[in-house]
């Protein structure tokens, strides 16, 4: 754009400008502007500048406020690399181009969605939804990005004030989740006000933390766009360590943190045979219970709230991990669990598990597949071989849960089975299949006599014990041609204890698992 079309638009919005309320706690020293030029710009640190393209974008984050706005030289501000121009304030307008009729609503990062007609614009922003459509010149709609249309009353636009219909709480709804403001000073903390609600039956996930006060989580000028990952990866998989602190965190807590961050990258590449790895490199993090992290269940035991601890984790973190391993300094499971697996999404079919995307519950846009929760940290002891190998293998354990352990087949009647899954709850392999799998199966070996022997009996050292083939193929790490046969015991007497029992041997093949659940892929599209 010319700087005398720039100019242009800038003598108008300093003319027009005392006439807009002010927004002076939005309003700070992010924003400056040359003594030679009335063009404003956004200060994103010292990285890059990026401008207010004209006066209605201006208006839309900051009114008629002007009193924050450094004056500096044009000398330093030529030094600041130039960034992306700044696009409308989102849930402020409804936006358009002189020569289209079309009519947009804008989310974070200046992403514009399609209203597709006027009853669904109507059903949003009401009656006098027309009041709220501004225009912007073809020369700024570059600078925005168009996603999906909002054909249907259930597409509620996102990055927007919310209200369900029937109920006063207000809430910041993004990514499809509400979070709730605490007051209408907040709102208007955040630069909004009761005009900019959009009301409307639909149900959200909520979380707990309000918003108080400003907010930066809510919305910035140099948001960028918020794409949504999906992924199958398997093969070279990233996670990230958190210690949940009810108080204050010990040093010994830390060092047993740095012990595992250490030593199970190892482990885990080991038991994969080396086709798999795990990069734990990614500091250590801890998060202070803020009242809000730790929550009590029904009978006073304290639980971790899940979606704040994720939500909380990745606002000051890269969402680049598979998994969050999250440990907490109190015992945050119950006491019969050394550990438990909390599916956050999945792209993946044909492994006897549903196509999740929650992701975005916890914070990530998607690429999240799931928390592994491994309690209370002191349970743990690093100067103890054999207590901390048991550690790394409930790790482990839990981590498979994203592919492995709930496949049926289709036996030899024709019908489903699921007589290789651990009853009730579905999602190990049962006691008795003959292979060894963090998932479960004892590996039964087959005496000929009728009697068959355990063999994790014989087993106290997993470090070397590589997981089977069928854990292999589930997490799409080996070809289904490469998965032998395998059998499950079915005891003669269903009360038989010992690790020898007299039985008779099941064969299943991987063409009877894929019979029932399909071949496994990828799915992202």
């Amino acid at each position: 754009m010319s700087e005398k079309k720039l100019l242009k638009y800038f003598f108008i919005f300093f003319a027009l400008g005392v006439f807009f309320p002010k927004y002076s706690a939005l309003a700070s020293i992010n924003l400056v502007k040359t003594k030679e030029s009335p063009a404003i710009y956004y200060l994103d640190g010292e990285k890059s500048r990026h401008v207010f393209p004209n006066e209605i974008t201006y208006r839309s984050w900051y009114g008629g406020d002007y009193s924050k706005i450094a004056t500096v030289s044009k000398e330093y501000l030529s030094k600041i690399p130039l960034g992306d121009n700044i696009t409308v304030r989102p849930g402020k307008f409804l936006v358009k181009v002189p020569s289209d009729p079309r009519v947009y609503a804008v989310e974070a990062g200046g992403v514009l969605r399609h209203l597709a007609d006027e009853i669904i614009a109507e059903e949003f922003y009401g009656e006098r939804w027309e009041k709220k459509v501004i225009d912007i010149p073809e020369v700024f709609f570059e600078n925005y990005t168009v996603s999906d249309p909002i054909q249907k009353s259930y597409n509620v636009p996102n990055s927007v004030v919310y209200k369900v219909e029937g109920e006063n709480m207000l809430y910041w709804k993004n990514d499809d989740i509400l979070r709730p403001f605490a007051n209408e000073s907040s709102l208007a903390a955040n630069g909004y006000s009761l005009q900019d609600v959009i009301i409307s039956k639909r149900g959200y996930y909520v979380r707990t933390r309000p918003i108080l006060g400003l907010d930066e989580t809510v919305v910035s000028p140099i948001s960028l766009p918020r794409k949504k990952v999906k992924d199958c990866e398997n093969k070279n998989i990233k996670a990230a360590i958190i210690l949940v602190s009810k108080d204050s965190h010990t040093f010994e807590e830390v060092n047993t943190l740095s012990y595992i961050q250490k030593n199970f990258p190892e482990y885990y590449s080991r038991r994969m045979n080396g086709l798999s790895s795990i990069d734990l490199s990614y500091s250590p993090v801890v998060l202070k219970d803020d009242d809000y992290l730790i929550k009590k269940s029904k009978n006073n035991s304290l639980e971790l709230a899940l979606e704040e601890v994720g939500s909380e984790f990745f606002k000051n973190n890269p969402d680049t991990f598979d998994f969050l391993i999250i440990f907490s300094n109190f015992d945050s499971l119950p006491i019969n669990e050394q550990g438990h697996f909390i599916p956050a999404s999945n792209h993946v079919e044909g492994i006897g598990k549903p196509t999740i995307e929650g992701a975005h519950v916890y914070g990530s846009l998607g690429k999240l597949k799931g928390l592994a929760l491994m309690s209370n940290i002191n349970n743990y002891i690093v100067t103890d071989d054999k207590n901390m190998n048991q550690m790394m293998n409930v790790l482990m354990h839990e981590i498979l849960h994203q592919w492995s352990g709930s496949v049926t087949f289709i036996g030899d009647d024709g019908k489903r089975s699921d007589a290789l899954l651990r009853k009730p709850d579905l999602v190990h392999w049962n006691f008795y299949a003959d292979f060894l799998s963090p998932l479960g199966g004892a590996g039964w070996q087959d005496n000929g006599d009728g009697t068959f022997t355990s063999l994790s009996s014989q087993i106290e050292d997993s470090r070397n014990q590589i997981v089977p083939d069928i854990d292999l193929y589930l997490m799409g790490l080996v070809p289904y041609q490469y998965v032998r046969p395998w059998h499950y015991i079915i005891p003669k007497d269903a009360s038989a204890q010992g690790n020898t029992i007299f039985g008779e041997k099941k064969k299943v093949t991987i063409d009877q698992v894929i019979a029932a659940n399909g071949k496994w892929a990828c799915r992202t599209q």
